[in-house]
């Protein structure tokens, strides 16, 4: 076992303190005595049996019978598995057991109706020693154990302040690898790496292949969507009970998807959004209260069918509900929100798809008897399905429904909503849509937006707060065209101001060419020149070949393109015609490069004039894919033969060679369709406003941020106004005061990712820094702050280097060339990416004290805008600070405060930064000093917290005086209200004491408060304006300490 980090430990001990004392109603209880696995069992066992007495007739349970419940959990193989044995059936979690009598008995484990409550025991138990899983492995200890009833369900890694939570999470991945999170350790849920600055969290991965922080989140702020960077206000807002508890059941995902079963922990956004939802319903009044409930405004990609998911089975489960209805805007999108939320209700039974609360409607008689039927569920319907339900068939119901609407940007329009709610006079309605309608300057929206169908938003979550979280990935856009400007300006503008203007010589046209803009050149450029030109389309497909390798990353993405035909013209022709390009082009390619492409449009039945020709385009191209792929679709199986695209297209089919590269569509698969393994969309066609948005977002799915770093866009039409449409899009959803009906935005800054060149710029920076660290590619820095800034800077330019070999301008075939454009050469990069980049892993395992294995060391990637604070650098610098102070050295104090300064001025965490600040104050005003000079880096923290601890005091204490408060039997729980106080929550009189303390005082400030003011105060007065003051002064006390 490996020596204990002091300064660690000291973290931990505070930590295990505080926890004890967050809470409403209920406390985590530390139990020092626990420090092995079987001491673990034998607390498991003994709550099991206290918590089910009457069941075991007062009779403790055997070796042979406990042995029963231990092979159950020790056989919770994957976090999947664990998750629905905690959930149990209908939220009870029971195991069965055959007593050494021949009786049988089921005991429960969990029960979701006593979260926070009834007989649930809370427990944190730390430095658990583990022996090896694996031989040969080393023994670990892990930091501290959040125990549910005796089961582990939250691990806790803590390192120091100057480590980021990197090393939490690296050292928990070996432990993974190690299998080290098995036996009773099978039931963990979360995994927390925490350090006094910076906290994530993220769900239990299923083994090391499928450990990926990029799904570790920050807690945020809910007003602000702010990161959360105090690790008490983590604490005290998720890791409180019943928080802590809800987490870990209520906001987790059991995906149970075949063949790719996981589990998913809400993001902090989507929590919040779902408990808006939950307290409108809970409050809702059927029979009285307005329909709306209100929207939840959260940007596309960011996760809505699992918050609504949630929703949707969390308010079955409300006794004022009697149905809910999930309401889906296209038939089309029926079976996939079906079968996603039949995935993820931990009551439906994954082989056969029953048993579940979600149920889906087969047709209008189907959905009319399920309407019908007794007892909760969540019925999946097309707003089309529901609408001719209660227009042909004429059904109306007075039960307690709830209407939650999927896409409601779309839902809104016509009159079918309005029928709907007529027909239901006692639902109640909550939109989700990641494009919400608005009401434009010329009302052409009026009575349709998303405010007036469903109320006021509930919650926003917008693509610009969601990219500087990376929970979505912003956009790099490309706006191109096939016609030249060569050819624009000596041939199409001449012949169309000839034909505009007969009259004109041809000096009169050239003079008016010579003074168009950009944009007037899109201006004057017809349709025609687009649709339905052969020598258009080949020059977009063999663009498209042409930079196959860059856009997908080698092929590891995959591709949509979109095209559409304006002026009422069908647009099928056109996308056949891209269908038909891309089959000659491969015919001329080498195998190695030809590209596997598919079609998708639905069937036209409208007996129309392009009705033949449609059909006989899809039959086509249904023939050919089947010769592809050997399968066996026609023109009956037109449904089937779009899921398996697709499903090709999203890559879940887990083989490679039965993957699609492209597929050509008009509309499908632009909205609601999620495809992580998807990074580029093509666009022949003009997109604006929320079908942008829409349509951009389908590539920004989270996948890898190391291999795919943004969503790719290539626009082949009119670029300037292209470009213009986008940025109009951009600056109305990227700003949550577009719901606010205000007329003045923010620019879309930080979504769209900027050109190769400033890539190319940022890059030689980061080399420039690098090479000053190593010694010009030499060798890795000999101290911990510059080996903590090297992997900083080794992390921007891995991200960087991915983004430059995404972008067209990066020649593949000779990547050689880059080292002509960065200020090093090839033995550089071969010097910096393997002994200088091993020496730093070493180097950084070395300080772990659980020694982690240097190979599991990976890059987090560091993206251009962000920030990451050297907090020993800091300290290093205070300490040169208080010696420079301390020789006089006036001159060099300043430049190093200066320093101090412009290092403050990139820092997030605003409350690190008034406690900076405030500690040089002293240093300057020698109120802060030491015994011993010269003061080393490592000094400064303990000194600086304790310069804090005692201004904090100070001011605690002056407060106290203030009001007579000083000399109370009470007055120490002055303090401990305040040190327990989480900012902006109303937890100072939870048991009654600030109450107390109001009583006692009133009896002496007339004498004891320093305050004049306050003693002239009468009594009734001065417990009002005492109990505001000191809820003021705890949120004071909070932001600054």
């Amino acid at each position: 076992m490996t020596e204990i980090d002091p300064g660690e430990i000291a973290f931990e001990n505070e930590l295990i303190e505080y926890l004890q004392h967050v809470g409403a109603t209920r406390q985590w209880k530390y139990v020092p005595n626990i420090k092995t696995t079987n001491q673990l069992w034998d607390n498991f066992q003994d709550i099991l049996e206290r918590n089910n007495m009457d069941k075991l007739d007062g009779k403790k349970l055997s070796k042979t019978e406990f042995g029963q419940v231990k092979r159950e959990i020790e056989a919770l193989d994957n976090p999947y598995k664990a998750g629905m044995f905690l959930y149990g059936v209908g939220g009870k979690s029971q195991v069965a057991v055959s007593r050494d009598d021949g009786k049988q008995v089921i005991l429960t484990v969990f029960d979701q109706d006593q979260i926070g409550g009834g007989n649930t025991v809370y427990q944190i138990v730390n430095q658990i020693e583990r022996k090896p899983v694996i031989s040969g492995k080393r023994p670990r200890r892990f930091d501290v154990t959040m125990l549910i009833n005796g089961l582990p369900i939250i691990q806790i890694e803590e390192k120091r302040a100057s480590i980021s939570t990197d090393e939490a999470f690296n050292q928990m991945l070996q432990y993974v690898d190690e299998r080290q999170y098995t036996g009773i350790f099978s039931t963990l849920q979360i995994l927390v790496g925490m350090t006094r600055n910076e906290i994530r969290y993220m769900a239990m991965p299923n083994d090391a292949d499928h450990f990926n922080t990029d799904f570790a989140f920050e807690w945020q702020d809910e007003q602000t969507n702010r990161p959360v960077h105090d690790w008490k206000v983590f604490a005290s807002k998720v890791l409180s009970i019943p928080m802590a508890h809800q987490l870990a059941t209520n906001y987790m995902i059991l995906d149970g998807t075949p063949h790719h079963q996981m589990i998913k922990v809400m993001r902090p956004y989507q929590v919040y959004a779902t408990r808006k939802v939950m307290d409108q319903i809970r409050a809702h009044d059927f029979d009285v209260s307005d329909q709306r409930l209100g929207y939840v405004w959260h940007t596309t990609g960011s996760g809505k069918t699992i918050s609504s998911f949630k929703a949707a089975w969390l308010a079955a489960r409300q006794p004022n509900v009697d149905k809910v209805v999930f309401m889906v805007d296209r038939v089309a999108l029926t079976n996939q929100t079906v079968a996603e939320y039949q995935a993820y209700d931990p009551d439906n039974d994954p082989e056969s798809s029953t048993g579940g609360v979600v149920m889906d409607a087969a047709n209008v008689f189907d959905l009319k008897r399920k309407l019908k039927k007794k007892g909760s569920s969540v019925i999946v319907a097309s707003t089309q399905k529901m609408a001719t339900l209660v227009r042909r068939h004429k059904y109306t119901d007075d039960q307690h429904v709830v209407f939650i609407v999927d896409e409601a940007h779309r839902s809104t329009s016509g009159e079918m909503i309005r029928d709907i709610k007529k027909a239901f006079p006692h639902s109640a309605w909550v939109g989700y849509t990641g494009t919400p309608v608005f009401d434009d300057p010329k009302h052409k929206n009026k009575g349709n937006t998303t405010q007036e169908i469903f109320g006021d938003p509930l919650h926003i979550y917008t693509i610009r707060e969601a990219i500087a979280d990376h929970n979505v990935l912003g956009f790099k856009v490309d706006f191109q065209t096939t016609l030249p400007k060569e050819s624009l300006e000596k041939e199409y503008l001449p012949k169309y101001f000839r034909n505009l203007h007969p009259k004109w010589t041809d000096a009169e046209i050239q003079n008016r060419i010579q003074h168009l803009t950009p944009e007037d050149m899109d201006d004057v450029l017809q349709p025609s020149v687009y649709d339905n030109n052969k020598a258009h389309v080949k020059l977009v497909v063999d663009d498209i070949y042409k930079y196959w390798a860059n856009r997908s990353n080698g092929g590891k993405y995959s591709a949509l393109l979109t095209t559409h035909v304006g002026g009422g013209k069908a647009s099928t022709p056109m996308a056949m015609m891209y269908f038909d390009a891309f089959r000659e082009k491969n015919e001329k390619e080498p195998e190695s490069k030809r590209l596997k492409v598919a079609i998708t449009f639905s069937q036209d039945n409208s007996n129309g004039d392009n009705q033949l020709e449609n059909n006989r385009g899809l039959s086509r191209a249904i023939k050919a894919y089947n010769e592809e792929f050997g399968t066996s679709f026609d023109d009956s199986t037109v449904k089937e033969y779009t899921e398996n695209v697709v499903n090709r297209l999203a890559r879940t089919l887990g083989d490679d060679q039965k993957n699609l590269d492209i597929v050509i569509v008009v509309d499908q698969l632009l909205t609601g369709f999620n495809a992580p393994m998807l990074n580029t969309l093509y666009v022949d066609r003009t997109l604006q406003g929320a079908n942008l948005i829409q349509a951009y977002s389908r590539t920004n799915r989270v996948q890898d941020m190391n291999s795919k770093p943004f969503g790719r866009i290539v626009n082949y039409r009119w670029p300037h106004y292209s470009e213009k449409l986008m940025n109009e899009a951009l600056t109305v959803y990227a700003n949550r005061q577009s719901a606010m009906h205000q007329e003045e935005l923010l620019d879309p800054v930080n979504i769209v990712e900027v050109p190769f060149e400033d890539l190319i710029k940022e890059q030689i920076k980061v080399v420039n820094k690098i090479e000053q660290k190593t010694d010009h590619f030499t060798a890795c820095p000999p101290s911990e702050s510059d080996q903590v800034e090297l992997w900083q800077l080794m992390h921007k330019y891995n991200g960087l280097m991915v983004k430059i070999k995404q972008d067209d301008n990066y020649d593949r075939e000779h990547p050689e060339k880059l080292f002509d454009q960065l200020p090093l050469n090839k033995e550089d990069e071969v010097a910096l990416t393997g002994p200088i980049l091993t020496k730093l892993k070493k180097e950084i395992a070395q300080r772990s004290h659980e020694n982690a294995d240097i190979f599991n060391l990976s890059f987090k990637m560091e993206h251009i805008k962000d920030v990451r604070v050297n907090y020993d650098y800091i300290n290093e610098l205070l300490a040169q600070l208080a010696n420079q102070l301390h020789d006089g050295d006036e001159e060099g104090a300043k430049q190093t405060h200066e320093q101090l300064q412009s290092m403050s001025n990139t820092i997030e965490d605003k409350k690190f930064v008034a406690k900076l600040t405030n500690f040089i104050k002293g240093l300057f005003n020698k109120t802060v000093g030491a015994v011993n000079y010269p003061l080393q880096g490592q000094d400064m923290g303990q000194l600086m917290d304790e310069h804090a601890n005692n201004s904090e005091k100070s001011e605690i204490a002056d407060f106290k005086k203030k009001w007579g408060l000083s000399n109370l039997e009470s007055s120490q729980e002055v303090n401990k209200i305040i040190d327990y106080h989480t900012l902006e929550m109303d937890d100072l009189d939870t048991l009654g004491e600030l109450t107390n303390i109001i009583n006692e005082a009133q009896k002496t400030y007339k004498v004891d408060a320093h305050d004049e003011k306050v003693r002239s105060l009468s009594k009734i007065k001065y417990r009002k304006e005492l109990r505001q003051a000191v809820k003021n002064f705890a949120d004071l006390i909070k932001r600054k300490y």
